[in-house]
């Protein structure tokens, strides 16, 4: 029987079984007959499918620990709002501020669009706000200025700014543009980390890949792999000599000129008091003698636990350690001295060589320790010495011991070992003390009573055990909180 032909816009697709497919439909040959106006459908709907997939690939892939802050289709999670003052975005009426966001959020429909997974402004209007506020956070995010003497920035904490403009407009000269971006733009002249320690940015029109940490005050910023901004402090723009609010938007700024925006990732850090996501407290279970005394019918031991904290009576010298090693951690805890003069500490990344079989009477021969020790103790060390207490303080010195290695933070002790304190804030005793410290990737910061004051970085190891220290005196330890974190984005 003739087999009449198809109609001229009609498409013959043919399928052939092979390879794996059943034998009996092997070489079998099977066609779809497709009309000019449905295999214009099928086209689309592939292509749509293909592109919705791929921008929601560059959109919420986040790393460990991250989570998306652009679904790479729309702004859901963003708000509208100005460069203003936290101060007077709080002001009016519930019903006043609703309406005034919702006039930012018309404001920033009339200007900010997503097209392609990318997140498009055309220069003008309302900044691009997050529906949250953040405390202390890493941000990552890429951004592209597509066109020449382009100019904008991120807002921390809703606070300007993380700088960026284009390096090769001669317009900006006059305000540092060729120094680069990723710099602190609005933090008082001359101050450190008002501008960028390289320049970093990538050609007009290309995509720059930006890291920013954000803990207390402190701003660290990695542009492009390359360090920008090292831990300084972002000063408060709408109140000056002021601290920081505590938590505050992510702002995008507009300033003129088309800027996109993709990839955007954020991680919340812990507080400095072990609160949030991810912590938990570190007790009894946790832990396991190394070389002190154990408690027996007759004596309570070197170590004492009780209500979520423990005593130390000092004897012998020796540590307890975490029954498992540790990589990457932050820890929160509070201390005190109960003797004038009081000696003790925490050490980070003991290896077990240096705990196997270690003697009673003795400290570990390796680890970071992170100093704990009373103001009492330099005038007793140099009475008993006769020497002056230069090289060790009594506010937070974090130094490697015995096989270890660290690179110190400045100020630095004259043996080049010992990380100094930038600044006082430990209390004597009976008084207690927070600690909060931040190991990751080889590095070490701490922070004392609310301020970050010393560590290192390329610490060799960056992994073992963490440890409690007994050192001839009494003391006390309380709130001690963990959270164990993925190392940090490459």
């Amino acid at each position: 029987m003739p087999v009449a032909s198809p109609p001229a816009d009609t498409l013959i697709i043919h399928f052939t079984h092979t390879g794996n497919a059943p034998l009996h439909t092997r070489g079998s040959c099977f066609c779809i007959r497709l009309s000019a106006a449905n295999l214009f459908v099928l086209v689309a709907t592939i292509l749509l499918a293909t592109t919705a997939r791929a921008q929601t690939a560059l959109a919420v892939d986040a790393a460990e620990g991250f989570t998306s802050l652009f679904n790479g289709t729309d702004l859901a999670g963003w708000r509208g709002r100005p460069h203003l003052d936290p101060r007077q975005d709080a002001e009016g009426t519930p019903e006043e501020r609703a309406k005034r966001q919702t006039d930012w959020n018309a404001d920033l429909a009339a200007h900010w669009k997503v097209e392609n997974g990318v997140i498009v402004n055309d220069g003008q209007g309302v900044y691009l706000t997050t529906s949250k506020d953040y405390g202390d956070f890493e941000l990552e995010l890429e951004w592209m200025l597509p066109g020449p003497c382009a100019d904008s920035g991120i807002y921390l904490r809703g606070n300007p700014q993380v700088q960026i403009w284009d390096p090769d407009c001669a317009r900006d000269n006059q305000h540092g543009n060729q120094k680069g971006s990723g710099g602190l733009w609005n933090n008082p002249a001359d101050s450190p980390g008002k501008f960028p320690l390289v320049k970093a940015d990538r050609p007009t029109g290309e995509w720059n890949a930006a890291r920013i940490r954000m803990q207390g005050d402190r701003v660290t910023v990695v542009l492009n792999d390359q360090l920008v901004v090292d831990n300084q402090p972002l000063a408060n723009f709408f109140q000056k000599d002021q601290p920081l609010p505590v938590r505050g938007p992510i702002q995008i700024q507009t300033h003129g000129a088309p800027m996109h925006v993709r990839k955007i990732f954020i991680r919340e850090l812990g507080t400095l008091d072990g609160s949030g996501p991810g912590w938990r407290d570190l007790g009894v279970e946790d832990f396991e003698a190394v070389n002190c005394d154990p408690a027996t019918p007759d004596a309570p031991g070197t170590w004492t636990w009780k209500d979520g904290g423990v005593h130390c009576t000092g004897q012998p010298v020796g540590v307890i350690r975490t029954k498992q090693p540790l990589k990457n951690l932050e820890l929160s805890l509070e201390w005190r001295h109960l003797s004038a003069g009081g000696n003790s500490g925490v050490f980070l990344w003991a290896p077990s060589a240096a705990l196997d079989k270690l003697p009673r009477g003795s400290l570990p021969p390796g680890g970071i320790e992170v100093q704990v020790l009373d103001h009492g103790y330099t005038e007793q060390y140099e009475k008993s010495s006769g020497q002056k207490a230069d090289w060790f303080t009594t506010d937070g010195d974090v130094f490697p011991v015995g096989s270890s290695t660290m690179k110190p933070f400045p100020p630095v002790a004259p043996n080049s070992q010992r990380s100094f304190p930038t600044a006082r804030h430990s209390r004597g005793t009976p008084a207690w003390n927070r600690y909060y410290v931040r190991a990751i990737d080889g590095e070490v910061r701490l922070w004392v009573n609310g301020h970050e004051v010393s560590g290192g970085t390329d610490c060799q190891p960056a992994t073992g055990f963490l440890c409690l220290e007994s050192e001839g005196a009494p003391v006390e330890f309380r709130h001690l909180r963990i959270r164990e974190l993925p190392a940090a984005a490459k």
